[in-house]
């Protein structure tokens, strides 16, 4: 029942017309996430300017595609004293001034919460957006789907927004992937090194080996569903309720 359940789930983020895409794994390493494009990213190298005057150094992942812009940033906020939540509140209320936020809900990648957005933008386009802080480094990833018809191709940019995942120290208790990795998480099991090493180059339907205690197993490259669900704290339930959308999407 488990099984089918996630299959539901994850069946439900990807749209149809999204499986016949050449989406690929991009692991980062050295900078602690994985993320996954239609096309090969140019990485850019710039700076992020705060709103107390700051400029910090930026890395700018982007690609483009059937008039949809993937663009994830990650700056780097080891030099300055940061607050992660505010950090995160600063970022989303600046969305909200560039278009209509339909959606606003908590996220979280094993053991790290952000937000979840979609943005109506004035222009006519549709965005699908994700911010998170680890470890001094804010994470804003965007899929921007452009008019006409923006609504029609937003599945790749939600598709987009849902890839990203942290690795090495960055992904959770030890561990690479969303549901806990090594740390076993609240889904127990969940990516491991060896999966996404398995799959690195990879298109999502391809089998791929996995060596495991008791031989080897096939597999598939996929996506997957993580919950959106905060911890709810005094209530002893670590799961918490689902935060409701602010108006339908």
């Amino acid at each position: 029942m488990r099984g089918a359940v996630a299959i539901l789930v994850t069946a439900w983020l990807i749209p149809v017309a999204a499986v016949a895409q050449e989406w690929k794994v991009y692991p980062y390493p050295d900078a602690g996430f994985a993320v996954q494009f239609p096309v090969p990213p140019v990485v850019e190298k710039s700076t992020f300017r705060t709103p107390a005057g700051n400029s910090l150094p930026m890395t700018r992942y982007a690609a483009h595609q059937d008039r949809i812009a993937y663009t994830l940033e990650v700056v780097d906020f080891s030099s300055v004293k940061a607050d992660g939540p505010n950090t995160i509140a600063e970022t989303e209320k600046s969305f909200g001034a560039t278009g209509t936020v339909t959606v606003a809900i908590d996220a979280r990648i094993n053991r790290e919460f952000g937000r979840e957005l979609s943005v109506n933008g004035s222009d006519g386009s549709r965005s699908a957006i994700a911010i998170f802080f680890v470890n001094d480094h804010l994470f804003v990833l965007d899929g921007e789907s452009s008019p006409p018809n923006a609504i029609a191709r937003s599945g790749d940019a939600i598709r987009f927004q849902q890839s990203l995942q942290f690795i090495g120290a960055n992904g959770g208790f030890g561990g690479f992937g969303r549901f806990g990795g090594a740390g076993r998480g609240r889904f127990g099991g969940g990516f491991n090194p060896q999966a996404l090493a398995a799959c690195q180059g990879k298109s999502v339907g391809e089998t791929v080996q996995l060596d495991t205690p008791r031989g080897r197993v096939a597999a598939t490259c996929t996506l997957v569903a993580r919950p959106n669900r905060p911890p709810n704290p005094g209530t002893g339930n670590p799961d918490g309720p689902a935060a409701r959308p602010l108006a339908p999407p």
